[in-house]
């Protein structure tokens, strides 16, 4: 298949590299974590919350979901966009090789981690974040530990995984349980 691209020639403008500004970020927007990002000691075990920085201007935004600046990372095998319409449910599932990277930076939503890890130093412990445009946030979750998201908005948004796994159609790594299960302590408000 190709892919239509309109192109086109023309003289010298006038036009220098010189003549850019350098793109100096804005002030950060939003907070969940403490600063350097480290997960608060009340969450599960493995679970991290890290502070998305936005920059912003009047054309929009931009956030910087993963970077090497502050240290290594794990790699980037596997990115999809999750839209939710208003409302909607993805629950109950975990992943027993892959951490789930959930970057939330618009709309409002609602997610809940629940560790049943055993042995875990955190088990039976439940995580419940409010995060989106007011607390855009990159949410780490490890293997085994139980979670589900709903859209808290009354629009449609999106949210992006980055998990460490790439996708395997043939065998997903990916168990699930109705959003409605009642083993699970939290209940999702299915409006």
């Amino acid at each position: 298949m190709i892919i239509p691209v309109m192109t086109q020639d023309f003289a010298g403008t006038g036009l220098d590299l010189n003549d850019f500004e350098s793109d100096l970020p804005k002030p950060p927007v939003g907070a969940v974590a403490d600063a350097d990002g480290a997960a608060k000691p009340d969450l599960i075990d493995g679970v991290t919350a890290t502070p998305l920085v936005g920059n912003a201007d009047v054309r929009g935004s931009l956030f910087e979901l993963l970077t090497t600046r502050d240290g290594p990372i794990e790699p980037i095998v596997h990115v999809y966009q999750v839209f939710a319409a208003p409302g909607s449910i993805r629950a109950w599932v975990y992943h027993r090789h892959q951490y789930d990277r959930l970057a939330f930076i618009m709309g409002r939503f609602e997610i809940a981690l629940y560790d049943v890890r055993p042995g875990s130093r955190t088990a039976n412990r439940l995580n419940v974040f409010t995060l989106g445009a007011q607390q855009p946030c990159l949410l780490r979750i490890p293997p085994f530990v139980i979670h589900g998201v709903r859209n808290a908005g009354a629009e449609g948004a999106y949210f992006i995984n980055l998990p460490t796994n790439v996708y395997d159609r043939s065998a997903p790594d990916k168990a699930r349980l109705p959003y409605d299960d009642p083993r699970i302590p939290y209940v999702f408000d299915a409006r």
